[in-house]
């Protein structure tokens, strides 16, 4: 048991983390979507505030956007000075001045702790803020802000940290779009191209549809999307050139225009590469080469680079629409490798599942034989100790009515108690007999017509011997007419047996205990009261199960397998009944119980 909720552990352990790895990914797939779906900086930032108030639930939000050296409030929710046009924080001045001079986004999970806090809020407990760069320059702020300490995890930093760089990648959007005014079939051309790399996963493509753009918008003769990989550059997507060239090029970082904007992190545009000193000569046919960083998270991960076989081909516009290009490439590259990650993760994770499912089917293979065995162990030892005990009850039986000759009163008392004691453990094997049937599948019920009120008649007869051994009186609340119904006379026996002995046992003498029978339109209802000690709440979802006692003064002194109410559950159930129980300490407990009208 301890190794299969070990295995359980683990599995929910890795459903976790596949949850909050593919809720990540859902967000920032849908943030790049949404990010990417207009060129308007006030839609812009409604976007921002939507994906962070309702997407992720965080509880205020403040976007700063950098106007001259000031970062001025420009949306937020939730803020005091949301109306105030020209509010803004300095370099260095609070927690989000600090983080605009630094460049480090911060959680500070008890914000009356730090110094450089300032109250704008005052139920502001934990903050959250990170920079959006561009061109490694701090253009705004994302903070975000909650009233419970402790709130912000490294996920939260994680997302938002994702959620600004798609943020500055828009934002650079907005700014070509402005620069290229002018241009509106251009700056369609730059959207058209954002639902491209948000319209795959795999980057083959998107490489492919980026590249297939940019031709026939530009009609630049040689195109290239180069990454890093092992401190080297490799072409890993191209147009004009040869293929050969495509898979044999590579260069050391700094070597070349290429090695050197890798170098650098900063765009290279020449105009005439043979008055470029650290120019090699790859295709005799280029004449002039323009190269950007491609960026993520500040770090360059590769160049996209455009040549052309004519002087002077390229111009600053050239230089923008490239830059705002290999954004796109760094979150086609970002969005394919949380793709592959969780991919590869689920792949493991179906491996994980494999292997504790088939650790799981073998233990449980394992218990059931050894639940077989043990319903044959219990089935044979009841079966070869009761008819010891049956013969052993007989001979008492006989000893008592002196049919073997006289005894005296001591004698005649000793033989009670050897008599009630051999029938409790009579009564104790018969359940243990009946459990074995009902775990193996043969219990058998015979169903015959059944006059409950012809039967309780019998059966308060019966029982009323025991019952006056602690003067407990019996009272019967029972119509003189009930319809007969389908039942096992025998099973019902056991029930009504079963319910008055556990009330007898953990009753007082000179109580009462009630049986009262009703009758409703689809079935019939039995109610066994008593005056006794009573049930704990917390007690009685544990009643009904099989070798489950409640542990009291009273159930230990009075013994038992714990299975009585456990054959009574699935007596019940087997007459399309149910049952259930009414108790409260020390004033008594009801057991109910309902038998199908309906049996045929």
């Amino acid at each position: 048991m301890p190794k299969m909720k070990k295995m359980n552990l683990r599995k929910q352990k890795i459903y976790e983390q596949l949850e909050l790895s593919n809720k990540n990914l859902t967000i920032l797939f849908e943030t790049s979507k949404l990010l990417n779906s207009s060129l308007d900086l006030h839609e812009l930032l409604i976007n921002i505030k939507d994906i962070i108030i309702k997407k992720i639930n965080y509880d205020y939000f403040s976007f700063f956007l950098l106007e001259d050296n000031k970062f001025i409030l420009k949306e937020s929710f939730r803020h005091p000075k949301a109306n105030d046009k020209v509010y803004h924080i300095k370099y260095g001045r609070g927690i989000t001045g600090h983080v605009a001079k630094t460049g480090v986004g911060e959680i500070v999970n008890d914000v009356s702790k730090d110094s450089r806090y300032i109250c704008v809020r005052k139920d502001v407990k934990s903050e959250l803020v990170v920079p959006i760069r561009i061109d490694k320059k701090i253009i705004g702020l994302i903070n975000i802000e909650s009233n419970r300490i402790n709130h912000f995890k490294e996920n939260d930093m994680y997302l938002l940290s994702a959620i600004a760089e798609q943020t500055a990648i828009a934002m650079k959007h907005i700014m070509a779009q402005e620069l290229l005014a002018t241009s509106h079939k251009r700056v369609q051309h730059l959207n058209d191209i954002g639902k491209a790399v948000n319209s795959s996963l795999k980057l083959d493509k998107v490489f492919n549809l980026i590249l297939d753009y940019i031709y026939r918008e530009r009609n630049y003769n040689f195109i290239a999307i180069l990454l890093i990989r092992n401190n080297r550059l490799y072409s890993r997507a191209g147009i004009g050139f040869a293929r050969y060239e495509l898979k044999t090029y590579s260069a050391n970082i700094g070597e070349g225009v290429c090695g050197m904007v890798a170098k650098t992190g900063k765009p290279i545009l020449a105009n005439d590469v043979s008055k470029i000193p650290y120019y090699i000569n790859q295709a005799s046919r280029t004449n002039a080469e323009l190269a950007v960083p491609i960026i993520f998270n500040g770090k360059t991960i590769g160049v996209l680079n455009v040549e052309s076989v004519e002087l002077n081909a390229f111009g600053e516009e050239d230089l923008i629409y490239l830059s705002t290009l290999a954004d796109q490439v760094a979150s086609a590259i970002q969005n394919a490798k949380l793709f592959e990650k969780i991919k590869d993760f689920n792949l493991t994770l179906r491996n994980q599942v494999n292997e504790a499912t088939k650790e799981l089917l073998q233990t449980n293979i394992q218990l059931t034989k050894l639940n077989q065995v043990k319903s044959e162990f219990v089935s044979t030892v009841s079966h070869e100790l009761r008819t010891p005990l049956t013969s052993i009850l007989g001979y008492v039986s006989v000893l008592k009515e002196e049919e073997a000759g006289a005894i005296n009163p001591t004698q005649k008392e000793y033989l009670s108690i050897v008599k009630e004691e051999s029938e409790r453990l009579l009564r104790l094997i018969s359940d243990l007999l009946d459990i074995s049937r009902i775990e193996s599948g043969k219990m058998k019920i015979s169903y015959e017509e059944f006059d409950i009120v012809s039967f309780a008649d019998g059966f308060v007869k019966e029982i009323r011997a025991t019952l006056e051994k602690k003067n407990i009186k019996l009272i019967i609340d029972i119509p003189k007419k009930i319809t007969a119904i389908k039942a096992d006379t025998d099973k019902i026996k056991q029930i009504f047996e079963n319910l008055v002995i556990n009330s007898y046992k953990f009753s007082k003498p000179e109580t009462c205990i009630t049986i009262k029978i009703t009758e409703q339109k689809d079935f019939l209802q039995v109610d066994v009261s008593d005056q006794g000690i009573g049930i704990a709440k917390e007690d009685i979802p544990k009643l009904f199960k099989k070798f489950s006692q409640i542990d009291s003064k009273m159930t230990r002194e009075t013994g038992g397998t714990g299975l009585g109410l456990a054959i009574c559950d699935y007596l019940v159930k087997q007459h399309n009944g149910r049952i259930w129980v009414r108790s409260e300490i020390g004033k008594g407990s009801t057991f109910s119980f309902t038998l199908s009208k309906h049996l045929v």
